[in-house]
């Protein structure tokens, strides 16, 4: 026992009787509480955490699927806390290229006289604070007679949660996103 050792080295003379007794009582603590801050210098690190990796969840405001694996909890903290923000289309669409996910960038623009032609979209101002994110590679399911169902869905896509949740963290705080599937 270390601390049973180093506590009997801070007395000028050995004690005997109920001080050394109360000694390794103290020794005991201070033992257990070393290996608590021990377990505490690993745990402090994401990358390493695995007692207090639902806390560093909470605090970064992610939510791990019921069957994600440690290793991809934590790397998923790590980017999360690794992330700056940016405004940049090239930020956002290397972010996704990160998480293994082909985008692009949808600006609407509004229609201008001059700029616009027969046929545009008549949006208007509000759309300059909208962008939206189209996911490329992703199964698309439309509606089809004969092979759908009555109360089905028009249009239905695997969506992608995890990315989606990232990007409305990171998006500029002024401005709407959308997701197009393809």
């Amino acid at each position: 026992m270390l601390a049973d050792n180093t506590l009997r080295l801070l007395f000028p003379f050995e004690l005997g009787g109920a001080h050394a007794a109360d000694l390794a009582i103290d020794a005991k603590h201070l033992n257990a509480a070393q290996a608590r801050s021990e377990t505490l210098l690993t745990e402090m690190f994401p990358d390493q955490t695995a007692k207090l990796l639902t806390d560093w969840e909470r605090v970064l405001g992610l939510v791990p699927g019921s069957d994600d694996p440690l290793q991809f909890r934590r790397e998923q903290v790590v980017r999360k806390i690794r992330e700056r923000g940016g405004l940049s289309r090239a930020y956002f669409i290397g972010l996704a290229a990160s998480m293994g996910y082909a985008i692009d960038i949808v600006e609407p623009v509004p229609f201008m006289v001059g700029w616009g032609r027969i046929g545009d979209s008549l949006d208007g101002a509000a759309v300059c604070y909208q962008w939206g994110v189209r996911i490329s590679g992703q199964p698309v399911c439309r509606f089809r007679v004969g092979d759908s169902a009555v109360g089905e869905r028009l249009l239905w896509w695997h969506s992608q949660p995890l990315l989606e949740d990232i990007i409305r963290a990171l998006k500029p705080a002024h401005t709407f996103v959308y997701f197009i599937y393809e």
